[in-house]
């Protein structure tokens, strides 16, 4: 169990053997394997695993909510304030090892009531049961990608499955089922493997019929840590062993590429996927096991050989490894070449990237060999294997940023996008690259040798002690700008004008402008299209068939604000720009009102201003009032 806060904890990584049921954190576990023992190689000090400690924590960690910034010093304002769910798990699972009661605590509360409140919430996902992809560290709305996938949720799963293991705690068991159940029974599945998601994404990204690879290793290692539960009932945990055997045989019948040897990245609508993925070859490892991948005939030491040939790359002086193989980097270099408002790959260095979140993961694949390697007999090919991630780790700490002389900051990526469709580097900070919540807890891992994926501790890496961090000192922070969804944003707004902070009003509203106004021209024409006026409000089917046009209102809704806080401020011009967006553009929005009706804001605009301020809005002509389409009607 945790230990108070105020105690100097030091905990010891439990060294364990490669088998199943072993586990990481404090379950029963079979002894270490004397010949993976004498030559565990040291891949982190006490000292510098706490430094990094800490400074996830003091840079990072936003007390209010218990979310850990992804990205806190990204010049990107609106990235600076996202935190990753997946990240928030890992987070997580680092905290328990570090005994960090506090913080661990905080992201189990979090996510537990995130998950409850997520369907009553307005919008597109209203709703929905899951996680989104992204929170608000600051307001711990949901973030800049509310998409729910189920790779983020089966790593909160895990995280809560993990909790309930260490802590015998009944109430993280509960929460962890429940996130199993919705996966198992609510996310589509086909052979075997589960979908991305439960819905497709309302501009056309078919999640329920796309099948990750990645996220089906998430789901397997989070049955995995469940299964290792003596509490389970019966019943629970046939139905989870099944699920387990079936996900399996996806992961290895289906998206194992038997022919070329290789992994798929997945399963699309368009067919297989056979885009180079290092995750796909790292996290099975983990997932599944070299003994078990041997078993079925997969040689997981040969998968990691081609590995490196492809991933392996170097850029400028540093060595690392790519997400993707030379085929994807030239394609992705030359589709977003003519497109210089992209972030892209690099010119030089053959276009490569290096991902330290990823040089993490790698170099606890090459130790699960080792260990794998010493226990069948072949000392030899273990001390290579393990020479490979300890040079490895000191080229993950060549990267370290800035000047701190405790290597306790590290990247996400040297400059440049991933793939053609997917995540790259994150825009700099003002000194330099930003800092990485991901990297700084992949890097503990490797170092310490906790394979979270796998749920225990690997024999190849020395165990180090390491201690909870006394005396943190938080990173200063300004109020800042919601960054999320367009209802989030727009209500920020709205709390704003009510309490007559006009400048923040102003802000907010056009902050939610510039993130959401695309979404919101595409749902007008599309509104236009589909119904082609106003939708009169009899109750709750009418609503949904308003929300279903979400980006619109809400955008329209924030030009409403941006005008009366101008107005306020006595800045008329100002005020009628915004206004003349709305009727001009956005014509065809619809605001709910908490007493419990929807109301035009053409209207409103027409009412409130033009009609008693002509002086000042005469100006503002609704185009859409001269069909007669809107007046006389109350909404």
């Amino acid at each position: 169990m945790f230990l108070p806060r105020n105690i100097h904890v030091v905990i010891s990584l439990i060294i364990t053997a490669s088998i199943p049921s072993q586990q990481l954190f404090g379950v029963p576990v079979s002894r270490t394997s004397p010949a993976a023992a004498t030559f565990a190689r040291k891949l982190i000090t006490p000292e510098h695993a706490d430094a990094i400690y800490r400074r996830l924590v003091e840079t990072h960690w936003t007390a209010k909510t218990g979310l850990f910034r992804s990205f806190p010093d990204s010049a990107d304002l609106k990235l600076s304030q996202q935190a990753s769910t997946y990240e928030q798990a890992a987070m997580g699972l680092l905290a328990i090892h570090f005994g960090d009661r506090e913080r661990a605590d905080q992201l189990f509360r979090f996510f537990k009531n995130a998950w409850a409140a997520g369907p009553e919430r307005q919008g597109v996902t209203h709703g929905m049961r899951g996680l989104a992809n992204f929170y608000n560290a600051d307001f711990g709305t949901p973030g800049i990608e509310g998409t729910i996938h189920s790779g983020p949720n089966a790593w909160a799963g895990l995280f809560a499955a993990t909790l309930a293991n260490r802590n015998k705690d009944a109430e993280a068991l509960r929460f962890a089922l429940d996130i199993e159940y919705w996966l198992a029974n609510t996310v589509p599945h086909e052979n075997g493997g589960i979908a991305m998601a439960a819905h497709n994404d309302p501009y056309g990204a078919a999640w329920s019929r796309i099948f990750s690879t990645e996220n089906n290793l998430s789901y397997y290692a989070f049955l995995t840590e469940l299964l290792r539960n003596p509490r389970l009932e019966k019943n629970a945990r046939a139905a989870i062993t099944t699920e387990r055997d079936h996900v399996e045989h996806w992961l290895l019948d289906v998206a194992y590429d038997t022919r070329q040897g290789r992994m798929l990245r997945g399963i699309n609508p368009g067919g297989p996927d056979r885009m180079a993925a290092l995750d796909t070859v790292t996290w099975l490892i983990s997932a599944i096991g070299p003994r078990r991948l041997a078993a079925r005939g997969i040689d997981a030491e040969r998968l990691m050989e081609e590995a490196a040939k492809k991933f392996e790359v170097t850029v400028g002086d540093q060595q690392g490894v790519d997400p993707t193989d030379q085929n994807e980097a030239d394609r992705t270099y030359a589709d977003l070449r003519m497109h210089p408002e992209q972030i892209n790959r690099p010119e030089g260095d053959r276009h490569r990237v290096i991902w330290y979140e990823g040089l993490g993961q790698y170099i606890l694949a090459w130790s699960q060999l080792a260990e794998y390697a010493a226990k069948t007999g072949h000392p030899g090919q273990a001390a290579i294997d393990m020479e490979k991630a300890e040079k490895l780790t000191r080229e993950f700490d060549h990267a370290a940023l800035g000047e701190a002389h405790d290597l306790s900051a590290y990247p996400y990526a040297t400059p440049g996008k991933f793939f053609r469709y997917g995540w790259g580097a994150p825009k700099e900070s003002g000194k330099g690259p930003a800092v990485s919540l991901i990297a700084g807890i992949w890097r503990c891992y490797a170092g310490l040798g906790i394979d979270p994926i796998a749920g225990r501790s690997i024999a190849s890496i020395a165990r180090v002690p390491v201690s909870l961090p006394q005396n943190i000192h938080l990173a200063e922070r300004g109020p800042g700008i919601l960054y999320g969804n367009s209802e989030d944003m727009t209500a920020e707004a709205w709390k704003a004008l009510n309490t007559e902070k006009w400048d923040q009003a102003i802000l907010q509203a056009q902050a939610t402008i510039d993130e959401w106004s695309p979404q919101a021209l595409y749902l007008q024409k599309k509104k236009r299209e589909e119904v082609g006026h106003l939708v009169e409000y009899s109750g709750a089917s009418d609503s949904k068939v308003i929300f279903k046009y979400w980006a619109l209102n809400d955008v329209a809704a924030a030009y409403f604000i941006l005008g009366r806080a101008q107005d306020q401020k006595g800045n008329y011009a100002q005020a009628l720009r915004a206004f003349q967006q709305v009727v001009t553009h956005y014509p065809l929005a619809q605001i709910w009102d908490p007493n419990g009706w929807f109301w035009s804001p053409v209207e409103a605009i027409t009412n409130d201003y033009v009609l008693r301020d002509r002086a000042h809005y005469g100006a503002v002509h609704p185009p859409v009032f001269a069909q007669g389409s809107m007046v006389g009607k109350s909404f």
